[in-house]
């Protein structure tokens, strides 16, 4: 064989070697490539999950949802089959918010290191939890907090029968009707009457923000979600209607007040300071809104 044929056969060999050498590391990057895109199970919020949420309940309402995700994609702590699920969210709560979509992680979920108290359980013996709730502008737009103490002004269209005419109070012109037949004592009068019905009730709640005792560790902030579970950016805060569902504590007899001030009048609130002191006041009706004589105002001469 020449020097010449030699050298080419040389080449040839070498040729090939590193054409063998380049196959295996193109296919060595193929399947880590297919190995990285393997699909695995991963669990998604169906909803915004608010900070402090429980997982318990969290999983109960069903807005976890499951799906699949590449491998190379999962974050750190991916939950990836539903018993880990079960395990990391019961009996924990979200340590800071979650949003739609995001694929569930055990390093979003901490342990529930404080006992959490049914309502039931903040009410002092002998008072009741009642709730109301009024509009934006009767329920002191929203500024009212648990903790805090308010009172309640209630307007009525109050009916009287049988009240002498030149009563100092509610002696003012009025609907006045009198029944076929009937003496003219036994007149009907309806007066517009607007009152403190009742003073510094104690706020147990408002919305689902309830008040804390004394010595319990700092309560865990809620962000505002909208209707749909979205959060409430600061862009969208301005739109948000204030809280006004108000969880008072009441006893008995100021919670059957309340009750028929709703039923049968208008309700106002004020929010009143701690060291409030309760002031008894004659409440106000058309005769006394001026501070004077309001028919001798329009018709004296």
């Amino acid at each position: 064989m020449g020097r010449r044929a030699l050298v080419l056969l040389v080449a040839l060999v070498l040729a090939g070697v590193a054409a063998f050498a380049v196959f295996q590391f193109l296919n060595g990057i193929q399947n880590e490539v297919e190995a990285d895109r393997q699909k695995v199970t991963i669990f998604r919020a169906g909803i915004f999950i608010a900070e402090g949420s429980q997982g318990a309940q969290v999983l109960q309402a069903g807005t976890i949802v499951e799906g699949q995700e590449n491998v190379e994609d999962l974050p750190e702590g991916a939950i990836t089959n539903r018993e880990q699920l079960n395990a990391v969210m019961s009996g924990r709560l979200a340590v800071g918010p979650i949003n739609k979509n995001e694929i569930i992680t055990d390093t979003q979920w901490a342990l529930l290191t404080v006992d959490l108290k049914p309502m039931s359980e903040l009410i002092p013996s002998g008072k009741q939890a009642m709730t109301i709730s009024t509009d934006a502008v009767r329920g002191v737009n929203g500024f009212i907090r648990p903790g805090d103490l308010i009172n309640l002004i209630v307007t009525l269209d109050i009916e009287f029968n049988q009240i002498p005419v030149d009563s100092p109070i509610f002696g003012i012109p009025s609907e006045t009707t009198t029944a076929e037949g009937a003496a003219a004592e036994e007149a009907s009068e309806t007066v517009t009457y607007t009152r403190f019905v009742l003073q510094g009730l104690p706020v147990l709640a408002v919305a689902s923000d309830v008040r804390q005792e004394e010595g319990e560790p700092a309560p865990v902030v809620t962000p505002q979600v909208d209707a749909e579970g979205n959060p409430v950016t600061a862009e969208t805060a301005e739109e948000q209607v204030p809280q006004t569902i108000f969880t008072l504590e009441v006893t008995p007899e100021q919670a059957e007040r309340i009750a028929y001030s709703f039923e049968n009048g208008s309700i106002w609130l004020t929010l009143v300071p701690a060291d409030f002191v309760e002031i008894e006041t004659d409440g106000v009706t058309i005769e006394t809104l001026f501070a004077g004589d309001i028919v001798e105002d329009i018709f004296g001469n």
